[in-house]
């Protein structure tokens, strides 16, 4: 019989033992099981079944944050000075609406701007004028022209106009009493005469062919009648002396057609002649006018600051009557009234692999609390193919301009930062738990 020793260190046997003990194995044996043993491994599955459903269903994107900087289409455009000294007059305030070409500032220089403005708008009015073969109306322009406040309030260019005006006295001359262009319209008008005297004279031959023709059919029928013996040879003879004496006009009158030719050419040539005098005077006149305009043109450009395009000014600084400005100072800048915005944005390499076009993007700009104002929504109309040292670079088109989420329309600032949140294909949550296990056991 097994011997079995007890807690006390009595020794028992194992029947002993089993029959104190049944009693307890049998109460326990006979219990029943609460909801939680019975239940708790199908309602653990049955949770993580439930779990899995939802992860399937919730899915959201990846954000990718990038640096990005305001720009547009027709981005203002700086307007510098080109030569150092004093401002000798602003033209324009802060917000001015202007035209392409207008004038919003002098420089210092010897010439009065006025002076040489009103010059410029004569030689363009000469110039057209030349173009269109009215030279007949320049004679009204630069009456005053010895004038010597007229001169001297040229300054830099009084020079290069009076070399002009050597030029255009000689032209004006050449053309206000119109004797050349009166020598022309007599010469053309005895060119005409002499055409239609040409064509006169090839009827007169055509006709003089003809009765010569008719002259030799009479005389040949004579002849016929003399060797019959019908006519005397008196009366055959003076048939023949008619018949030379019409065949002896017809070369006078081929004469005079070469006469006639010949006098046609020359009239042609006086023609030539004098259109070439005319051509050369003109062309002369041209160069000159040309080249004075050259010479305003490069004083404006260094002296006149001028706009690019037409829009609005923007001040670049507070800038005063006289103030001494260098080489190259920024002065104004010059807003197209329509442009389209967009975003430059530099993506990292990091995610760069979930970045495409067409994915939307925010915009928080600094100067512009997120919070406050809201963001600017966006889609990626071009990323480069290239990097760079800030990362590649792409264009961010602005469907909605610069109205916010929340509404707010924000003033377009040149070069405005902004962090920008790229929206990248939505992924399920139990996606990313996966990927996430794979990368912790580097599977």
């Amino acid at each position: 019989m097994p011997i079995v020793v007890n807690e006390n260190g009595d020794i028992s046997s194992l029947s002993e033992t089993f029959h104190l003990r049944s009693d307890e194995v049998q109460e326990f044996i006979s219990r029943k099981p609460n909801f939680f043993i019975r239940w708790g491994t199908v309602l653990f599955f049955f949770i993580i079944v439930i779990m899995a459903i939802v992860c399937w269903f919730i899915q959201y994107p990846d954000i990718v944050i990038c640096k990005a900087r305001l720009s547009s289409l027709n981005a203002p455009k700086e307007v510098v000075t080109r030569t150092d000294g004093k401002l000798q007059q602003l033209l324009v305030n802060n917000g001015d609406s202007i035209k392409q070409g207008d004038a919003l500032a002098y420089m210092e220089s010897i010439a009065n701007p006025k002076s040489v403005t009103l010059v410029k708008a004569n030689l363009d009015s000469i110039l057209a004028y030349v173009s269109q073969n009215k030279t007949d109306q320049i004679i009204k322009f630069f009456p005053n022209y010895t004038n010597q406040q007229y001169l001297s309030d040229l300054g830099e260019i009084q020079q290069p106009f009076q070399t002009f005006m050597q030029s255009f006295i000689s032209f004006k001359d050449f053309i206000s009493n119109g004797f050349y262009l009166r020598k022309r319209s007599m010469l053309q008008t005895d060119l005409n005469n002499i055409t239609r005297l040409h064509s006169i004279l090839i009827e007169q031959r055509l006709l003089l062919e003809k009765d010569v023709a008719l002259s030799k059919q009479t005389f040949e029928a004579n002849k016929s009648l003399a060797k019959d013996k019908v006519i005397s040879a008196l009366d055959y003879r003076n048939e023949e002396s008619k018949l030379i004496s019409k065949q002896l006009s017809l070369p006078q009158i081929k004469s005079a057609i070469v006469s006639n030719e010949t006098q046609q050419n020359d009239k042609r040539k006086e023609i030539a002649e004098l259109e070439n005098q005319i051509t050369v005077q003109k062309n002369t006149f041209i160069q000159a006018l040309q080249s004075l305009i050259s010479q305003i043109e490069q004083w404006e450009f260094k002296y006149v600051l001028k706009s690019p395009i037409d829009g609005r000014v923007q001040m670049a600084g507070f800038y005063q009557q006289n103030q001494f400005i260098k080489n190259g100072q920024l002065l104004f800048y010059i807003q197209a009234k329509s442009t389209q915005y967009f975003a430059e944005m530099f993506i990292p390499q990091y995610n760069f692999g979930k970045v495409h076009t067409l994915q939307d993007v925010l915009l928080k700009f600094q100067a512009y609390p997120y919070e406050q104002f809201g963001s600017v929504t966006g889609k990626i109309e071009y990323i480069s193919q290239t990097p760079t040292d800030s990362g590649y670079l792409s264009k961010v088109i602005l469907p909605n301009s610069l109205i916010t989420n929340y509404g707010k329309s924000l003033q377009y600032q040149f070069g405005l930062f902004a962090q920008a949140e790229i929206i990248t294909e939505k992924m399920r949550l139990l996606d990313r738990f996966y990927y996430n296990i794979r990368k912790q056991v580097n599977w």
